[in-house]
């Protein structure tokens, strides 16, 4: 909205009046001009990881895939943070094509996840990743890792705090509870909340005696892992996402009730869809949330992905997937880290929709490329057919489907 309103600002520079549908028109442009720059990163990323043939056609599937090219009409913040994501992963590709973690990119890669958790916050996924590329920063600058003495105090501090933490919440877990109460849409706290609320708790206490324990025990604070945990670095990296958020969305810090009654609201509608409109002690909440389908998100999705991909489209994007890792695995893992997330996150809420996909499509159309490329090569050296036939004749076998769902849109 932020980003919209400075756009609606400048726009009155050469327009002496505003009407409503040009604020609308200006908003879908805006977010047609994003989705071509996401189609753009999709052919740059294929082109630095494989060459520019492929980045033409990644850039040819992303036209024609169903989800992307219908939410180009939407003004959406699904499509402002999908941008930033996808950005995030380009200068990630940059970055590990030419071996270049230097902290100033580091800090980089942190401002852009900054900014995409402004504009949704479901881009926080992307904080592990950053965690996991820093991590690989860590292990080349040793420097950044505490002595053994360094790491064991702050494990007990950390551990002991958490432990304190936990105590002052359950002696003060009423007035905690009311506290809350004032921060929410109506007034109530729902049962959802007080779940959420117990479980944070439990975590905060097992999570504390862990790091109480591997802090007293010798052989565990030798794991290169504790050296990556510990690390300062991950501080500075924090910080800069807080940061970069806070430009970009300042009301959601300086009216804090406010953003965090909304935020509960919505985590209360994702995890039990519809039955969010009523209290958890009603008829219709209760008729609701028996009837929820364990599996309804997952079937929902993968119909959803065969639908812009086809199943052959899917298993070419498994393996893809597999060759990907095979050529360049720590990145790999940077974006299977994302992946994986986002999917997990999505077959675990009740209310679906197709926009939650909008970021993960280009990250297997990706992959898909990269199947495509190896299939190509396996197959023109066996059986000495031409590379761009070949090529050519397995992407039309994909996306024959999803050319037709679209020509049934265009009518």
């Amino acid at each position: 909205m932020n980003v919209l309103a400075i756009i609606y600002k400048i726009c009155t520079y050469f327009k002496e009046e505003m009407v409503k549908e040009d604020y609308y028109s200006i908003a879908w442009l805006f977010s047609r001009v994003l989705m071509t720059l996401i189609v753009t990163m999709v052919f740059l990323i294929c082109s630095v990881n494989l060459n520019y043939y492929y980045g033409f056609i990644g850039a040819i599937i992303s036209t024609l895939c169903p989800t992307l090219y219908s939410h180009a009409n939407f003004a959406i913040v699904d499509v402002s943070m999908t941008f930033f994501v996808i950005l995030f992963f380009f200068v990630l590709t940059k970055l590990y094509n030419q071996s270049n973690l230097y902290f100033k990119n580091i800090i980089l890669i942190g401002f852009i996840i900054g900014i995409a958790i402004s504009m949704k916050y479901t881009a926080a996924l992307l904080i592990p990743v950053l965690i996991f590329v820093s991590t690989e920063y860590i292990q080349k600058n040793r420097s950044l890792i505490l002595s053994e003495k360094g790491k064991k105090i702050v494990l007990l501090v950390f551990g002991i705090s958490l432990l304190i933490l936990a105590g002052i919440v359950r002696i003060n877990q009423k007035a905690i509870l009311v506290y809350f109460t004032g921060l929410t849409t109506d007034g109530i706290i729902e049962i959802e909340y007080i779940k959420t609320f117990i479980n944070l708790k439990l975590l905060i206490i097992i999570f504390g005696i862990l790091l109480i324990i591997i802090s007293l025990v010798k052989r565990f604070l030798e794991y290169k892992l504790v050296d990556f945990i510990t690390s300062p670095f991950h501080i500075y990296t924090i910080f800069v996402i807080i940061i970069s958020f806070s430009l970009f969305s300042p009301y959601t810090i300086i009216e804090y009730k406010k953003s965090f009654a909304d935020f509960m609201y919505e985590y209360r509608h994702m995890k039990i869809g519809s039955a969010a409109q009523y209290h958890h002690s009603t008829d219709e909440y209760r008729y609701m949330v028996s009837n929820l389908s364990s599996i309804g998100s997952i079937k929902f999705y993968v119909e959803l992905l065969c639908l812009n991909f086809g199943v052959i489209g899917l298993f070419i994007g498994f393996y893809g997937a597999f060759i990907s890792y095979l050529r360049n695995r720590n990145y790999s893992i940077a974006i299977f880290i994302y992946l994986f997330l986002m999917l997990l996150t999505l077959f675990s809420w009740k209310n679906f929709a197709i926009r939650y996909s909008l970021t993960i499509i280009p990250i297997i159309i990706i992959f898909i490329i990269y199947g495509l490329h190896d299939i190509q090569i396996r197959v023109s050296q066996k059986l000495y057919f031409d590379k761009i036939l070949i090529t050519m004749l397995v992407y039309l076998i994909i996306f024959i489907q999803p050319v037709f769902d679209l020509i049934q849109l265009l009518k």
